[in-house]
């Protein structure tokens, strides 16, 4: 039987799953739009004062598909992964590039900024983006530090294989409004608006719903 202490802890995963899963957005738009828009797609990136971009799956392409990996394998290790090892290492890898990145930004180069031109958005986030990223940092080591004092198996269910086929199955249609659609039209909209849904439901597909508590 599941503990009321366990249940506290099961919850703090969870919602560091969900929370992981917002943090995709960065990488799946300029990977989905990269691939369906072609060169018509423009992509950059700041990474410790080294400016990654490119024109569709051109330039570099190759940083984007090496995020969507890592975030891929970071959230499959959530509940999917028993050597709990492997979890806290990407854990550590995708939240501490983010942290230090944050931090460089705003003390070192030109500020946190993110841009949005499809939706024209354009936000100066430095300051709010430490304080954040403090919070986070604390709440990734308790996450860690509670794991490691539990011992559990999760089963697939339907749900994760239902979440799985919902979140895949828009990605034909956003390839034909990316590609036969206008640059920055509608159709660009409306293909980043179901882009944003898929990051924030990914947890769905994730997330250990029928989980066994190990001695």
């Amino acid at each position: 039987m599941e503990t009321k202490k366990n249940h506290r802890f099961f919850k703090k995963l969870n919602l560091l799953l969900i929370l992981t899963s917002f943090t995709f957005a960065t990488s799946w738009l300029p990977f989905i739009r990269g691939i369906a828009d072609g060169e018509s797609y423009q992509w950059g990136a700041n990474f410790f004062g080294t400016v990654f971009y490119g024109n569709g799956i051109g330039g570099d392409f190759y940083y984007v598909a090496i995020n969507v990996l890592l975030f891929l394998v970071l959230m499959y290790s959530f509940y999917w992964i028993k050597n709990r090892i492997v979890f806290y290492i990407f854990l550590a890898v995708w939240y501490g590039s983010m942290i230090a990145n944050s931090f460089y930004e705003v003390f070192v180069g030109e500020g946190y900024m993110f841009h949005g031109d499809t939706m024209n958005i354009h936000l100066d986030l430095s300051f709010i983006i430490i304080p954040f990223m403090i919070l986070i940092g604390a709440f990734v080591i308790n996450v860690i530090l509670e794991d490691r004092k539990h011992s559990f198996l999760a089963k697939r269910t339907k749900k994760n294989k239902f979440w799985a086929i919902l979140l895949l199955a828009p990605i034909p249609v956003q390839i034909v409004l990316f590609y036969m659609g206008e640059p920055h039209g509608i159709t660009d909209k409306i293909g980043v608006i179901i882009a944003l849904l898929q990051v924030a439901l990914a947890w769905t597909a994730f997330k250990g719903y029928n989980i066994i508590e190990q001695d």
